[in-house]
């Protein structure tokens, strides 16, 4: 066969282009996003999905504590100020995640009362029309409820808001976790590994271990299932100095090249703990104002890879030409 020419090169075809692209490059914000408006507008350069945690509560999927003759009040005002943050990061375009504030009764497997409070939830919230997808179950392969019961809580929450996705996040972290099975009608899944703690060193044989405990294991079991998924990447770390160490631009940026391999990942997602620690877990995460400048430009360079638009991909693929005008 001839070696083709400049002259007779194939026109553009769309198989040129990438055919697999991450979608999402977000980040689980632990810290209440109307206090960092500005850094949160920066974020917006390199990432497009936000799903916030405004308290400690919220990261449980609970709604504040308060008193039995004070809760009512105390719900509809936390609903009142959770939609303000939900139209800043509307106002901004970021995709929407939104931690469902009713765990308590998925775990009481209280029904009746969790369609009520969806409810409460439409009318006191009607912001939850901009809310792309919701948390309603922190990790369920560590909780004591039968997947049939999530099943009903989703058909559930469905009937309220039909275009509110629903994503579940599973700790796969060790091979006795692999007989968990999700939802059926759970849109999304996730997996956090937990896969480099404290006492790793940095090295093949250490990476190893880890990564066969933990990430090996969480990848064969979230592609078991035909759902896209969001890998949580490496990024917290622990304000003990004998616990984990912060994350390396190097190990960001492994995440981000192993979420490529995955034909079922939609994007990754990142802890931003902000500058509120979650005091109960003494941890801290990534954040803009206190990483070292090369895990920050690591952050923005994968975001930005992710949101651009798609090129061409291949050997010669400058002899294809220009792709031509929408």
């Amino acid at each position: 066969m001839e070696n083709q020419t400049y002259e007779d090169a194939p026109v553009w075809s769309p198989s040129y282009t990438r055919p697999k692209r991450l979608e999402y490059n977000g980040y689980v914000i632990l810290d209440d996003v109307l206090e960092h408006q500005d850094e949160v507008r920066k974020m917006r350069e390199f990432s497009n999905l936000i799903a916030f945690v405004t308290t400690e509560r919220s990261l449980r999927c609970k709604y504040p504590e308060a008193a039995e003759n004070e809760r009512e009040e105390v719900m509809e005002e936390y609903l009142k100020e959770e939609g303000k943050r939900i139209r800043f990061l509307d106002s901004l375009g970021f995709a929407i995640g939104w931690p469902l504030p009713l765990s308590n009764l998925v775990e009481e497997m209280n029904l009746d009362e969790f369609r009520r409070h969806l409810r409460v939830i439409e009318r006191h919230m009607p912001e939850m029309h901009l809310v792309d997808l919701v948390y309603i179950l922190d990790e369920p392969n560590f909780r004591d409820v039968p997947v049939e019961t999530l099943e009903a809580f989703i058909d559930a929450f469905k009937e309220v808001f039909p275009d509110v996705k629903t994503w579940f996040c599973y700790a796969i972290v060790h091979p006795q976790f692999l007989d968990a099975v999700p939802p059926r009608n759970a849109d999304w899944l996730g997996i956090d590994p937990y896969m480099f703690r404290g006492d790793y060193a940095n090295t093949a044989a250490d990476f190893e271990v880890f990564y066969r405990e933990s990430l090996a294991c969480a990848l064969e079991w979230v592609n078991r299932w035909d759902k896209p998924f969001l890998l949580a990447g490496d990024c917290f770390y622990s304000r003990d100095p004998n616990g984990k160490r912060p994350s390396r631009p190097a190990t960001a940026l492994w995440y981000y090249q192993l979420a490529l391999t995955q034909p079922k990942c939609i994007g990754l997602i990142w802890f931003y703990y902000g500058n509120t620690p979650i005091e109960s877990e003494n941890l801290k995460g990534f954040n803009l104002s206190e990483a070292p400048e090369e895990l920050a430009d690591v952050h923005r360079g994968i975001g930005e890879a992710i949101l651009r638009e798609p090129s061409p991909l291949g050997l010669q693929w400058e002899t294809f030409g220009p792709a031509p005008e929408a």
